[in-house]
């Protein structure tokens, strides 16, 4: 697998026309080894909304002797590059930095779209919920590095399992994805480029199921 960046923002809101970012924190890594971290809180130049400082637990005293975001914008564009960059929802986190002309052209990966289709029987598909289902260790949430961290592993959990799809499958979702607006497909299509000649032709396989009080054989 290539360098990749797993990428998470905080924000004053929800929009990214009148909202500001508080915190970036990204994760630069290839396969599973860490090649560098990164993370600045910035000043948005107003006070807090209350809601945000209860569930993030930045304060405006953090904030007060932080650099304004004009400044961030230049260390996190060098730390990124032209890397592909993942995220959970990642248009939300990128809609706020491509406002500020950065990553226009990175490749999104979402695991949001990525577990809607390896995960389909998830009860929820928040990164938390994600994080629980697929056993990766969480020690703290809605602080950018740490969901930073926290998104690599799912991240890799979910290639894992879609690299365990049947080749039709797999076939069949990238040239899906090739196709449209999506954050999943590279990832399939880098699954599929990974699959040797013979398991094209392997049958395709069905795990057994039960109806409700049915029972498999």
């Amino acid at each position: 697998m290539q360098t990749l960046v797993a990428l998470d923002l905080e924000t004053t809101g929800l929009d990214p026309t009148r909202d500001a970012i508080i915190e970036i924190g990204a994760v630069r890594f290839r396969d599973d080894r860490i090649e560098e971290e990164w993370s600045q809180l910035g000043n948005p130049g107003r006070p807090l909304p209350r809601f945000i400082t209860q569930l993030t637990g930045i304060t405006d005293e953090m904030l007060a002797e932080a650099p304004r975001l004009q400044q961030v914008l230049e260390p996190i564009q060098a730390f990124v590059g032209d890397h592909p960059i993942v995220g959970h929802a990642v248009g939300f986190d990128l809609s706020f930095l491509q406002r500020k002309g950065l990553f226009k052209e990175n490749q999104p990966l979402d695991t949001y779209d990525l577990a809607a289709v390896v995960l389909p029987a998830a009860g929820r598909y928040s990164l938390a919920a994600l994080a629980s289902e697929l056993k990766v260790p969480r020690r703290t949430s809605h602080r950018a590095l740490e969901d930073a961290r926290t998104t690599m592993m799912v991240f890799l959990r979910l290639v894992e399992l879609a690299s365990e799809l049947p080749y039709p499958i797999l076939k069949a979702l990238s040239e899906f994805g090739a196709n449209i607006d999506w954050g999943a497909g590279w990832v399939f299509e880098s699954a599929l480029e990974r699959r040797t000649p013979q398991d094209e032709l392997a049958p395709l396989e069905f795990p057994a199921f039960s109806l409700p009080g049915e029972r498999s054989p």
